[in-house]
């Protein structure tokens, strides 16, 4: 009598992890943390399992980079610096941290883009906060309102006497 054989599972689409299970999810990218530059190719992914170390226990007292990227773009700039233009790699970590400048730079938006979204984001905020900001407007003019009212009187303007009359004027209304 033969014992019947568990159906073949097919492959995980994300592969196995190191315990040996199928991933959930894909594997993240392995080039991030990595230097770019082929004859150095140092790796630098240690940094995101110390940053995880740190969140998950707490320990805050930690100094150096937490970000393998940032960590990537410090190590290419530390061959800018004369001290190590003897290095056979230096040029082209040299090359690569100008690339990756080029890059970042390029990604980045103009002011015209910032100013956009920031419109569309005060527009989105306003249609869920009516409420809010005309509370926020009222006592904006209450301030200013005060303000007024304390140079008059000429006392002194700081922010708790503007404070306080825009509270008393407030609980008025």
């Amino acid at each position: 009598m033969t014992t019947p054989q568990p159906a073949s599972s097919p492959k995980p689409s994300f592969g196995y992890a190191k315990a040996g299970r199928p991933r959930k999810r894909p594997h993240p990218n392995q080039r991030e943390g990595v230097c770019p530059v082929k004859e150095c190719q140092r790796s630098f992914t240690h940094r995101y399992v110390f940053a995880l170390s740190i969140f998950l226990y707490g320990n805050s007292d930690t100094t150096g980079s937490l970000n393998p990227k940032q960590a990537v773009w410090q190590h290419l700039g530390y061959y800018l610096s004369p001290l190590h233009a003897f290095f056979p790699t230096s040029e082209a970590h040299i090359q690569m941290h100008e690339q990756m400048k080029a890059e970042s730079a390029s990604m980045r938006l103009s002011e015209n883009e910032k100013r956009e979204r920031q419109k569309e984001s005060k527009k989105k905020w306003v249609e869920k906060n009516k409420e809010k900001r005309a509370l926020s407007l009222k006592k904006s003019n209450l301030r200013k309102k005060a303000k007024k009212e304390l140079k008059k009187e000429g006392k002194e303007l700081t922010k708790q006497a503007v404070e306080e009359l825009v509270e008393k004027w407030h609980a008025q209304e």
